[in-house]
């Protein structure tokens, strides 16, 4: 068995989201993948700790190439940026791979294909499936205004209140405090 590579990465041996495509008919054909918090908790330094996702993946072949388009909805439960506690976001897109048959990569051309050889009889949406996951997280991932951890965001007010100011006002020990009047009206 030859291994897919996506951006240069081999992909895993997980089997839950490998596509048996030897022997495929050409067409469209529908699957589909719930993704849980283990699938997440398999990459190293994953931001998702948990997930409640399913991905309705369409594969259309074609001869010499497919097309894969995924429907992902769910949620996903990733650390607060704001009081580091669980925060549930919820996830709704689309997403979509093409890949081209080809012995090599001179065989190839263009940027715009995922490059598998013909003699592979495995698509291994592992690595697909993740990326678009944490691509479409927002960048900012905090609970609503109000929600986050009382307690957590008043230690945040005391610490920034007190790096804020030395006690007559002045910012104190930052270093753009010999900026502080550089915009100032001068007379």
């Amino acid at each position: 068995m030859h291994a897919l590579k996506w951006r240069g990465i081999e992909m895993s041996e997980n089997k839950d989201f490998i596509i048996q495509i030897k022997g495929l008919q050409i067409g469209k054909h529908n699957y589909e993948f719930p993704i849980d918090g283990s699938f997440f908790r398999s990459f190293e330094n994953s931001m998702i700790l948990d997930a409640d996702l399913q991905a309705d993946v369409i594969l259309e072949k074609g001869s010499g190439w497919m097309n894969v388009s995924a429907d992902i909805t769910g949620d996903v439960t990733v650390e607060c940026d704001r009081c580091l506690d669980d925060v549930v976001l919820p996830m709704d897109f689309n997403c979509t791979m093409a890949v081209k048959f080809a012995k090599s990569l001179e065989d190839s051309d263009g940027d715009e294909f995922i490059i598998m050889d013909p003699a592979d009889g495995e698509l291994d949406l592992t690595q697909f499936l993740y990326d678009y996951v944490c691509l479409n997280l927002p960048l900012q991932k905090v609970h609503e205004e109000g929600e986050c951890n009382e307690e957590m965001m008043a230690k945040l007010g005391a610490v920034n209140s007190a790096a804020q100011t030395d006690g007559e006002g002045d910012v104190a020990d930052s270093p753009f405090a010999a900026l502080k009047g550089l915009f100032d009206k001068k007379n």
